[in-house]
Order: C-alpha cells, then structure tokens, then sequence
C-alpha cells in the first residue's frame, strides 16, 4: 500500500517518506503500558506534545488527532486510559501502513 503524499511534499516522496520512517521508528515504544505511560508524567507530556506536533508537520492526521487528545487530558490531570490506547493504535496503523523499506 502506498502513502499519500501531502501536497507540500510533492516532488519530495523519498524525502517525505523517510522523515515519516524517522517519526514512526520514534513512537511511543518509551511506554511499555498505561501506567509506564503516566507514572513519569512530565516526560509523557513532553513526548505526546513532540508527537502531536511531528504528526502535525507530516499530516499524519489521526496520530494527530489522538495525541491532541491524551495530551489534553494529560494536562487536565486525568490521564485517560482509553485515549492513550487510541494513541498507541493510531501509531501502530501508521506503522503498518508503510511500504517494506
């Protein structure tokens, strides 16, 4: 299956696709679990903050979207289980969705 590049990459694939191998070779492997996830709370909201926003620059809209809302929860102070899940599945379908390098 082959990714969509988004408009301001065009010409630029390689480039896009290897910046998008770079983002998802980063996720969140830090949180083995839930509770990994929030017991180091300051970390955790460093690292879905540079997720959402690496997400955001490389239009990978529903990784976005998830880590927009685990980390408003993270700020709020109650972190929800159920967001971080989608979390953790939206980068796992990013993953998959690669072409085998």
């Amino acid at each position: 299956m082959a990714i969509e590049t988004p408009a301001r990459f065009k010409g630029k694939e390689a480039f896009y696709e290897k910046m998008l191998r770079k983002f998802v070779d980063m996720l969140p492997a830090q949180w083995a679990n839930f509770d990994d996830a929030v017991a180091d709370m300051e970390n955790t909201k460093v690292s879905v903050h540079t997720i959402k926003g690496t997400a955001g620059n490389l239009d990978a809209t529903e990784v976005y979207q998830c880590a927009l809302q685990f980390e408003t929860s993270l700020r709020n102070n109650a972190p929800d289980k159920y967001l971080y899940q989608m979390l953790i599945d939206a980068c796992d379908a990013l993953k998959k969705s690669l072409p085998p390098a």
